[in-house]
């Protein structure tokens, strides 16, 4: 009996990273413009679900990359993109982003 609990919870854990992958997205955001990120927003296109700020008030300087992640508790992988820069500027991506599919997302001049 020891035995069958031991496999059982064996697989149990072996089965939580494919579900937690299901609902959480890492990409590297890379900075290669001359002005700092101060906020990245994302928001799934399917379902209505609401923006995510994923900088957390801790901006990427030019320059830069940071490994981020998307925790929404979603199955989405397409996602708008809205970025504010330093001077108050903006980039808003009108396409969607399959975050899925790609694990970097760069800007650039």
């Amino acid at each position: 009996m020891p035995i069958r609990f031991c496999l059982a919870l064996a697989l149990a854990l072996c089965a939580l990273p494919l579900s937690a992958r299901a609902d959480t997205k890492a990409f590297t955001l890379v900075n290669t413009t001359s002005k700092m990120i101060v906020k990245l927003y994302v928001r799934p296109i399917e379902g209505g679900g609401e923006r995510i700020e994923l900088l957390k008030k801790k901006g990427l300087y030019g320059g830069k990359s940071r490994k981020l992640t998307i925790t929404d508790n979603s199955n989405a992988c397409a996602y708008w993109v809205w970025t504010v820069f330093e001077d108050n500027s903006f980039y808003d991506k009108r396409e969607a982003v399959d975050f899925c599919e790609y694990n970097t997302y760069t800007f650039s001049d």
